[in-house]
């Protein structure tokens, strides 16, 4: 089973999923612009040519292993998007935004090292900004822009599906891997993703379909007057001489003619807990992309300083107490590069691991001591506690193992552990 396309092909998926999640801010932005300057649309085909940004810079990480040319070639995607982007100014400043998110993200992963593969977000995260941006989007006035929200959150939910079932598949095949038996691993998937495409598609389809019914409205009446009548219990307690007006609440009610997508404004003066609400909002929207920046920027400059000055990979190992910070080492693999040298056995290494062989073969024979006719089958330290010694096996490990420099004491000293 080729995993390998498997992989990609859940990469892509999970691209789309986060690109499509964040169309909502998209949607807000171009919202407010429209409502204060009276210019910008939905920005849909814009958005769906920016959906190919992360895929090209996902190849550049697979590809392009100099580092130069990996920044040369997401700087030339940059001016690219920048260069053809330019219908309106909106669009351009969109474009523009998004690929040097993208940009950032892909510096991460590069310079992580570990992984070339983005981690998809969480659909609860979509969920909770599509709500959060589309009741603003109704408050500060754009309408007619709701499908968009809708159509965007339930495509991001039916990738979502898909790459669960990917994962778990190839989080299966690794747990896997040393099994002895046969798993028919291809006919596996190919039943799964049939089921997955099925229900998932047929999911999809029923949203899509209630979105265009106008009985929905009946349906949700009750669920209205339990909420208006909430909101008169909050009134009462916030000031309890005033009363929520029932205008308001005729005004804001759709009607099963209407539908859902055309709810007018209220009449009259806006409600003072709404302007409070559209404030805190604003400044917390503000505030969070203000720290979204700042810890994006503080970890590309870590991993960039990291990059620049230790040219060794490294792996944190979190103990619950403190960071150990180890260093991955890896054995060189220097078979077939030995040449014969006629001096190595007259080494002091090559001595002190014959007499280890010489002494251990006549030590044994003269003992009753158990395995001596299969000495290969025990460790050095272990004959050292069989045979009662003392220092011969750290001699041994360093001239069998270690780099460090034998000399001519060191021979002398493991003849003296022998006596």
């Amino acid at each position: 089973m080729n995993t390998k396309r498997i992989e990609i092909a859940n990469e892509i998926l999970t691209e789309q999923m986060n690109h499509w999640l964040l169309f909502p801010l998209v949607l807000t932005f171009m919202g407010v612009v429209n409502k204060m300057f009276g210019m910008g649309d939905p920005a849909l085909l814009a958005w769906v040519l920016c959906s190919l940004i992360p895929l090209a810079f996902f190849v550049f990480r697979c590809k392009l292993e100099n580092l130069l040319l990996f920044l040369l070639a997401h700087l030339g995607t940059a001016v690219l998007v920048f260069v053809f982007s330019g219908q309106s100014i909106l669009t351009r400043v969109l474009c523009t935004a998004c690929v040097a998110g993208y940009m950032i993200q892909s510096f991460l992963l590069r310079l992580k090292q570990d992984t070339v593969f983005t981690t998809g977000f969480h659909p609860m995260f979509g969920v909770g900004l599509a709500a959060v941006a589309a009741l603003f989007q109704y408050y500060q006035g754009t309408r007619g822009w709701e499908n968009y929200y809708n159509f965007s959150l339930i495509a991001a939910i039916t990738l979502f599906f898909i790459i669960y079932f990917i994962n778990h598949y190839l989080h299966f095949l690794s747990m896997n891997q040393s099994s002895a038996g046969y798993l028919p691993a291809p006919e596996m998937f190919r039943s799964g993703m049939g089921l997955i495409l099925v229900y998932t598609l047929l999911g999809a389809g029923i949203l899509v379909i209630s979105m265009q019914f106008e009985w929905l409205a009946g349906i949700l009446t009750p669920i209205r007057d339990l909420l208006l009548s909430f909101l008169r219990f909050l009134v009462s307690l916030i000031s309890p001489s005033e009363e929520f007006p029932d205008s308001i609440i005729e005004e804001a009610a759709p009607s099963a003619q209407e539908g859902m997508g055309n709810m007018p404004l209220p009449l009259g003066e806006t409600f003072w807990l709404w302007k409070v609400l559209e404030v805190i909002l604003l400044a917390a929207f503000g505030i969070a992309v203000v720290i979204g920046i700042y810890r994006l920027l503080r970890s590309l400059f870590k991993l960039l300083l990291k990059y620049m000055v230790f040219h060794h990979r490294e792996k944190t190992v979190d103990t619950g107490e403190a960071i150990d910070v180890r260093e991955k080492c890896e054995i060189e693999k220097d078979a077939g590069k030995k040449s014969w040298n006629p001096f190595s056995a007259l080494s002091y290494r090559e001595r002190i691991r014959k007499l280890y062989k010489k002494k251990l073969a006549a030590t044994t024979a003269r003992t009753d001591v158990e395995g001596k006719d299969h000495p290969e089958l025990y460790t050095a330290r272990e004959w050292e506690r069989k045979l009662a010694l003392s220092g011969m096996a750290d001699l041994y490990e360093q001239a069998r193992y270690s780099d460090r420099e034998i000399t001519g004491a060191d021979v002398k000293q493991m003849k003296e552990a022998w006596k």
